[in-house]
């Protein structure tokens, strides 16, 4: 009898174990160096709160960020539009204006008000190439709402963090 529970134990331990899984992010492959060092960062205007907390993680680690009023109020000023923002002819302007790269993050939210998926990209303004991106997920554990789900998954501010966190050492190759 011992030895069947110690057995149901040890599978119900493991079915505990594997049915949590952590946050998940994927990043683009850097290679080399950047053709020119980014320091100011203007943020999309639509990105909403994740791409707020990740401008603001993104200040913490030494970036110039320009908020999305600021670029907005930028981009009434130039004439251009979102749409046009992320053309060559956008991002020329951006540059000219002393603006290193632009930050596009859209996020999707999950069931609990928690950030269910994001990805964030980074394009230079001197190529308009893609210099920095990610993708990321958030965990789970268990049943929806279960206390494991709950101790699984990150709330804004931690998803920010990795995700800032990522595009920073994407940006700062040497």
């Amino acid at each position: 009898m011992n030895q069947i529970l110690r057995v149901v134990s040890v599978l119900a331990i493991c079915a505990a174990v594997t049915a949590c899984v952590a946050s998940k992010l994927s990043t683009i492959p850097v290679s080399g160096r950047l053709a020119a060092p980014v320091k100011v960062i203007a943020l999309d205007p639509g990105g909403g709160l994740l791409a707020d907390a990740v401008s603001v993680e993104l200040s913490n680690r030494g970036f110039t960020v320009l908020d999305s009023a600021t670029t907005s109020r930028m981009m009434a000023r130039l004439n251009i539009n979102e749409v046009e923002i992320s053309t060559s002819v956008g991002l020329e302007k951006l540059k000219a204006q002393g603006v290193d790269a632009y930050l596009t993050v859209r996020a999707a939210g999950g069931y609990d008000q928690q950030p269910q998926s994001a990805s964030a990209r980074v394009n230079s303004t001197s190529t308009g190439q893609v210099v920095a991106g990610i993708t990321w997920q958030n965990g789970w554990g268990g049943q929806a709402g279960s206390m494991a789900d709950r101790t699984m998954r990150k709330g804004l501010s931690e998803a920010a963090a990795e995700i800032a966190e990522a595009l920073a050492r994407s940006l700062n190759v040497k």
